[in-house]
This record gives structure tokens, sequence and C-alpha cells, in this order.
């Protein structure tokens, strides 16, 4: 039986918050830890993560970037797998129970599943919502069958506690921290 950390990181994000918090909350698996990283926001991200019952994290100055947040956290980790989730995700109910049976084969160091926009009003939102279609069910199923993952997607991947530590945490070299990660060999 595996145990789950989640880790949000969130910089002014007390809009979006809610609604990812809220579906954290509805997993049919419950995460045995929800930590946000309140990132110096400026609004009330803090509060409303606090609201929903998470520990909230508060670095003593802004990290930066998402990978710096998320490696702030990964210290209070002590469960064997950890979920990255962006502060603007929805998690389909049974996004953790569809997931975590993948890590019982012990080669699989990070899995995720498949992402969707919410909304397509805009153009970018619409473009975004193309690009994830044709990535996700075209690419990603290609890159199945040559054993060639490029990448788990870094809005809600999940990672074995251990190999992320062995690897370093998340990769701040970059912003693509979840293509760094599936694409860096280890050490590196």
């Amino acid at each position: 039986m595996h145990t789950i950390t989640v880790i949000v990181p969130a910089h002014n994000e007390e809009e979006g918050l809610p609604a990812t918090l809220e579906s954290l909350a509805r997993q049919t698996v419950r995460p045995d830890r929800i930590l946000v990283v309140d990132d110096a926001s400026t609004d009330r991200t803090g509060e409303v993560a606090a609201s929903h019952g998470v520990t909230v994290l508060r670095p003593p100055h802004n990290l930066g970037s998402k990978a710096r947040a998320q490696n702030y956290a990964l210290p209070h980790c002590t469960t064997d797998l950890v979920l990255a989730v962006d502060a603007d995700t929805v998690l389909a109910p049974d996004y953790i129970e569809t997931v975590v049976p993948v890590f019982r084969d012990p080669a699989v160091s990070v899995a995720a599943g498949t992402v969707r926009t919410r909304h397509t009003r805009t153009l970018w939102e619409r473009g975004r919502s193309t690009e994830y279609l044709f990535g996700f069910h075209w690419h990603r199923p290609i890159q199945a069958r040559a054993n060639s993952p490029m990448v788990c997607s870094g809005c809600c991947s999940v990672f074995r506690r251990d190999d992320l530590m062995a690897f370093g945490g998340f990769p701040e070299r970059t912003i693509v921290e979840d293509m760094d990660y599936t694409c860096m060999p280890l050490g590196e």
C-alpha cells in the first residue's frame, strides 16, 4: 500500500486554488497529506489554503520558481509517493486511485494522467486545448509504444519520493522541470 503527499506550489493563486483543493478533497483515495507552498503571495493564497485544512508552508522570501517551491516542500514529505499539482489544476475524483497502482512496478519512477483544459473561451485557451488533445491522444501513445515517453505533465505528476530525492529534487535549471526530470539522466 502506497502513501502519498501532495505538493501544491502557489504564488498569488487565491482564485484558482479553491477548485484545486476541493478536487483533492474529493479524491476516492485520499492523500495522506497536502502541502501548499505559499510562495510570498501578496494576495490571500495562504489564508485560502489554510481554510481548506491543508498544511501551509511559507518560505521566508519568494523562491522565484515552481521547482524551487516544490523543493522547499520536499523535506516535509515522508510518504513514499509525491504528487505535484499546480495551483490551477483540478483533478478527476479518481486521479490518485487510478495513477497510484502503476507504482506496484518498482521500475516506475514517475507517472501522470491525461491533461485537459477546463476553459476554452479565449484563443489561447482553445490553442492549449488543441495542443493537449494532440499531445495526449496522438504523441503519447506513440511514445508509449516506443517505450520512450517525452514528459510526464508537471501539472499533476506522481513521483516515487526516493527516486526524486536521489535525482536531487525537482530540476531548477529551467522552467520546464517536468521535461527536465523525464529526460535528464540520473545525477546530471
